[in-house]
């Protein structure tokens, strides 16, 4: 969602993406038709940023609940019976001790404002993804049982790939299973991975994943790697169908993923089944 706002002007510098779901509804509508229209089963809320932390850098801090409450709608005005609408919520961007002084409370009550929010709008299920920091992971989870205790919630951390012989870490260094490890013990009801790595590179974290635990795995990969050209459709295609052939029980795309990718991924499912 981000980088489609992105290429059709949004300016980060200027206004977060959720301002866009009351100035631009139409943009973030045709972001979502045509996502649906490629196939998607499900799409994500504009609302990745949408806790009082990150809009507080806009000058936006009281707008929480409309701004979540106007992307679940034009969501849901587009998406016809039987696609699913996830509620999207990101890192605040505020680091626990030792890498930075956010208190934990006041995490945890920014993340149950703005789950409660997406609650009350009528999301299937929240989506807390691009987590690197099993503090902020822990204080995500419990607000959201705070905040909309009823609503479904998965949690997804976001890693790089290991060196040879090493392990998955996140961008600050902790192991990504110990941030699984706090979803699983504040009993997320499904686990996954998302951005940074592209299908073949997010494959056998996922495989991890699936072994681990019965419960349901997302994984959102990208489509262009950090060093070298972006995959073509039908290379992301073939990965996407090793992702679930792995056991991932939801596969979606990350940054930078197009509808064409998603239309490739779904044809080649759909000769599959």
């Amino acid at each position: 969602m981000g980088t489609s706002l992105i290429a059709r002007g949004l300016d980060l510098e200027k206004e977060p993406p959720e301002a866009w779901n009351l100035r631009q509804p139409d943009i973030v509508r045709e972001v979502h038709r045509r996502f649906i229209e490629a196939g998607a089963g499900a799409i994500q809320s504009n609302t990745f940023g949408g806790n009082r932390l990150r809009l507080m850098r806009y000058g936006m801090a009281g707008e929480v609940e409309p701004l979540c409450r106007a992307a679940v709608g034009l969501a849901r005005s587009v998406a016809p019976e039987g696609v699913l609408v996830f509620g999207s919520i990101g890192p605040t961007g505020g680091l626990p001790p030792p890498e930075g002084d956010a208190d934990l409370a006041e995490l945890e009550d920014a993340f149950a404002e703005q789950a409660a929010a997406l609650g009350d709008a009528g999301v299937d299920l929240i989506h807390l993804e691009t987590f690197y920091h099993p503090k902020e992971m822990r204080a995500a989870l419990r607000g959201c049982r705070i905040g909309a205790a009823p609503v479904p919630v998965v949690a997804s951390v976001s890693c790089k790939a290991p060196r040879a012989g090493g392990t998955f870490t996140t961008v600050l260094g902790f192991p990504a299973d110990a941030v699984i490890g706090v979803a699983l013990e504040e009993r997320a009801d499904g686990v996954g991975v998302n951005c940074g790595l592209v299908p073949a590179d997010l494959l056998p974290f996922v495989e991890r994943l699936v072994a681990r635990t019965r419960l349901p795995v997302f994984a959102q990969p990208i489509v262009a790697p950090s060093a070298g050209p972006p995959l073509y459709p039908g290379e992301f295609a073939a990965g996407v169908a090793a992702l679930f052939a792995a056991g991932a029980r939801v596969v979606g795309g990350c940054c930078g993923t197009s509808p064409t990718d998603l239309a490739a991924a779904h044809d080649v499912l759909a000769l599959a089944q």
